[in-house]
């Protein structure tokens, strides 16, 4: 090996073999996790709009949320929500949202999702086991409002539980915009 002179740059091997057989896939957002069924606080982690792989015309929203309580839990992964923007399938967006905290108008709204992930908003879930693929993952049976949650007493809350209230505007297309500032 050849001694290497102060202040020079650093010897790099012109290639480096590296085998990455046994190496996970990378999936957006970590793995998914898998935890006893039951009743939890989720946080809301991420959201992407997708469109169904047969049907480019059929959107829905991919919500990412991790365990918030109980807090040993925290690490356990990504629990994903699917909700369809179809509109005889809008009343599981709207149960969603409502039960984060967001007034919901009757009309057509804006949907502010980057404010939402932004926040990091919590919602109460009960998750119950599902298996694809032979591998069992964690999904969500329902959700309710954080304040519906009943603590095990394992965790610490961190979250200000403060009652939130939006406000909403109406713009000459009778289109409302959904405010999650205040939450």
């Amino acid at each position: 090996m050849e001694a290497q002179m102060p202040g020079a740059r650093p010897i790099l091997p012109a290639k480096l073999t590296v085998d990455f057989s046994n190496v996970e896939e990378r999936r957006e957002g970590g793995k998914a996790a898998h935890v006893p069924e039951g009743d939890y606080l989720l946080k809301i982690a991420g959201c992407e709009l997708k469109s169904k792989k047969d049907d480019p015309t059929s959107k829905y929203l991919n919500w990412r949320l991790t365990v918030h309580a109980p807090e040993k839990l925290r690490n356990a992964g990504s629990i994903w929500h699917v909700t369809s923007l179809k509109p005889e399938a809008l009343w599981n967006l709207r149960n969603f949202l409502e039960d984060l905290g967001i007034k919901v108008p009757k009309g057509a709204a804006e949907l502010p999702i980057k404010s939402i992930v932004d926040k990091g908003l919590i919602i109460g879930a009960t998750l119950a086991d599902d298996e694809y693929d032979g591998k069992i993952k964690s999904k969500i049976a329902a959700t309710f409002k954080k304040e519906d949650y009943q603590s095990t007493g394992e965790e610490t809350e961190d979250e200000d539980d403060d009652e939130t209230s939006t406000e909403t505007s109406t713009d000459d297309d009778d289109v409302e915009e959904i405010d999650v500032d205040d939450l």
